[in-house]
């Protein structure tokens, strides 16, 4: 098939969706997909695909919305609460018992199922920039620029961080970041506008909100580190009430 750095071109995509090329554009237009167009081609990113196809298997089920996804990874699934999240995302009854019911999905569903907290977008800048970017107030390190003790070594050579709105404007006109889906910088702005749920996106995140960052790493042992912790933070989830 041809693909341009490892990216997948729309009829390519179309092949292996089974659907014509006006489809493939209006999921890239819809964020269903995801890509980048150079010149007059879209280059489709290959895990994007590979997640709707996933998502489109029997069983699936659609995205969580964004205030459910981030409220199981912050809470593990409504097993570990606290005051302020319960407040800030109105953890009671039926929505306690949908979040714990999500306990039970399988592990390879979390990249799909969670994929609407954050709008992902990746860019280039100049390696001297990172260390600013890090000492930039109003950003909350991400995947591998978390420290979290998972056995693997922090890469100094990117920046992955979750960030609100405004913040990302002021980051990319400051840092003139261009749109690169393969560059060192990683923005993930955060699909939520309650000033509550926001403010309770903070450092040092939760083990499971890392999880997932690391299953959507480009790089092999990456995501299967973060697969191997999502998958003991889950049947920790589950043990809890047994």
């Amino acid at each position: 098939m041809e693909s341009r750095n490892e990216h997948i071109v729309v009829a390519d995509a179309a092949a292996l969706l089974g659907v014509n090329h006006q489809r493939v554009r209006a999921l890239l237009a819809s964020g269903d997909l995801r890509g980048q167009r150079v010149g007059k081609i879209w280059l489709i990113d290959p895990q994007s695909l590979a997640d709707y196809r996933h998502a489109r298997q029997p069983g699936a089920g659609r995205a969580l919305a964004p205030t459910t996804a981030w409220a199981a990874l912050l809470t593990s699934f409504a097993t570990e609460t606290t005051d302020e999240l319960v407040t800030a995302f109105r953890i009671v009854d039926e929505r306690r018992a949908r979040l714990l019911a999500l306990r039970t999905r399988e592990v390879d569903d979390w990249r799909w199922l969670a994929r609407r907290r954050a709008i992902v977008n990746r860019y280039s800048t100049r390696p001297a920039y990172l260390i600013r970017l890090r000492n930039e107030g109003d950003t909350v390190p991400a995947g591998l620029s978390a420290e979290q003790d998972l056995g693997l070594t922090a890469d100094s050579d990117v920046f992955d961080a979750y960030v609100d709105h405004t913040t990302a404007k002021r980051l990319e006109e400051r840092y003139r970041l261009r749109p690169d889906a393969g560059g060192n910088v990683t923005l993930r702005t955060i699909n939520l506008t309650d000033p509550r749920q926001l403010a309770a996106i903070r450092e040092p995140l939760p083990e499971p909100v890392i999880a997932v960052d690391l299953c959507e790493d480009r790089d092999p042992r990456t995501a299967a580190a973060g697969r191997n912790l999502l998958t003991d933070l889950i049947r920790q989830a589950q043990a809890v009430g047994r």
